[in-house]
This record gives C-alpha cells, sequence and structure tokens, in this order.
C-alpha cells in the first residue's frame, strides 16, 4: 500500500501525518493518542504539551509492554495445549 497522508488533531494542535495504513486508521490511532495525552493533561494541568507527549508515550508503551507479555504468556499456553492434544490424539490413534 502507498503511503498516505493525512491530518490529525493531538490537544488541539493539528499535524500532517504520512503513513502505511488507510486514513481511518491513522485517526483511530490519533483519537487514542489524544485521549491518552487528554488524561495525562487532567492529572496535572500545568504540564507542557511536550511533559504531556512523553508521559503519554510511556503509558502507551507500558500498556504495549503489558500486552505483549499476556501475548507470550497466553502463546505458551496454546503450545501446551497443543502438545498435550497430539498426546492425547497418539494414545487414541494407539487405541483404536
Amino acid at each position: 500500500m502507498a503511503a498516505q497522508s493525512s491530518r490529525i488533531t493531538v490537544l488541539g494542535d493539528e499535524y500532517p501525518v504520512k503513513g502505511d495504513v488507510d486514513a481511518a486508521t491513522t485517526q483511530q490511532v490519533a483519537d487514542y493518542v489524544n485521549q491518552k495525552a487528554v488524561e495525562v493533561r487532567g492529572k496535572g494541568a500545568s504540564l507542557d504539551k511536550l511533559k504531556i507527549a512523553v508521559l503519554s508515550a510511556l503509558n502507551i508503551a507500558g500498556e504495549l509492554f503489558e500486552y505483549r507479555s499476556k501475548n507470550e504468556s497466553n502463546e505458551r499456553r496454546l503450545k501446551q495445549l497443543q502438545d498435550r492434544a497430539e498426546q492425547l490424539a497418539a494414545k487414541i490413534d494407539g487405541v483404536l
């Protein structure tokens, strides 16, 4: 897919962006970032936009690490279940 240009708004500031995803996805990401920035700003109204951006990025990165950890745990559990299913299938095949 060719790079697509669009304009997003975060904390009232507009930014031109170019990405490899469609404009709707870019807007969803921008809305999420804006939501996180608004949350951070609400906790410390005197923060400047750079600090809000850094704290928002840290919060989003923290979520990413949490989801990655859960995904790795789920993948390990899935592998265990697949191995167990293969063992049971082998036993069933041996009986039949």
